[in-house]
């Protein structure tokens, strides 16, 4: 099991270190081919997976590994490989989160960086991976989901289909079972502490140091998001007051 070697560090200076340099080369170009993705990093890289992370405020999507699969039981942001089939890196985030966890993505908000390489096989079947990962927003669609309700009516007890829309909080989740066996929405202090209250479970596995500084990097992310968010918002309301 991997745990933080940092602990003794206080949350706010893991989740906030000073900004790292943007690497020049190998920057993900996300509207790019999967074959001219490649084409622009260093030489060896031969597969390109990609992750998402998807927040609902300040809480983050981590999903479980399947018994079944590598790494059972090790917790991870949603995602998978780049198919050559994928238009651009943004449609293979795009596809792998809806394949994953049923959540549509309206578009990519920033990289997580830097991006982090894995290897797989063995001898001739070895296959060297970059793992690009990015925060992303999903559709509105994706915070509420429809009911239906079937209502007796009128004297002939004739039956009839009511939809409404019901407000989700957090968005649902519809797990590829093969893939992921649970999910969490988890806070940052969650993730360093390396704990995440459920029932049965103490601690949670991730599947190396590199996916733990992938997802808190996420979360820094995140705030500055926020942020620029609010700033945004402001903006425009004081845009409109103006026009009025």
């Amino acid at each position: 099991m991997f745990r933080l070697k940092s602990l003794d560090a206080t949350t706010s200076a893991i989740i906030n270190p000073p900004p790292k340099p943007r690497p020049m080369p190998g920057m993900p170009l996300v509207d790019c081919s999967l074959a001219e993705f490649i084409a622009g990093q260093p030489q060896g890289f031969t597969h390109v997976a990609v992750a998402a992370a998807v927040f609902h405020e300040d809480r983050l999507l981590l999903v479980q590994r399947a018994e079944t699969d590598s790494y059972p039981g090790h917790w991870e942001l949603p995602g998978g490989s780049a198919d050559p089939t994928d238009k651009s890196i943004s449609e293979s985030v795009a596809r792998e989160l809806f394949e994953e966890t049923g959540l549509r993505m309206k578009r990519i908000l920033s990289e997580i960086l830097p991006p982090t390489t894995f290897s797989t096989g063995w001898g001739k079947r070895q296959k060297t991976w970059l793992k690009v990962s990015f925060v992303v927003e999903v559709t509105a669609e994706d915070k509420a989901r429809a009911e239906h309700e079937v209502e007796m009516q009128g004297s002939g007890q004739e039956l009839t289909r009511k939809d409404s829309v019901i407000a989700v909080d957090p968005p649902a989740i519809k797990l590829h079972d093969k893939e992921h066996q649970k999910y969490v929405w988890i806070s940052a202090e969650e993730v360093i502490k390396n704990r995440v209250s459920m029932p049965g479970e103490s601690a949670m596995e991730f599947i190396g140091s590199d996916s733990v500084s992938t997802i808190l990097e996420a979360f820094r992310l995140n705030k500055h998001i926020q942020k620029a968010q609010a700033v945004e918002a402001l903006q425009a309301a004081e845009t409109k007051e103006g026009k009025a």
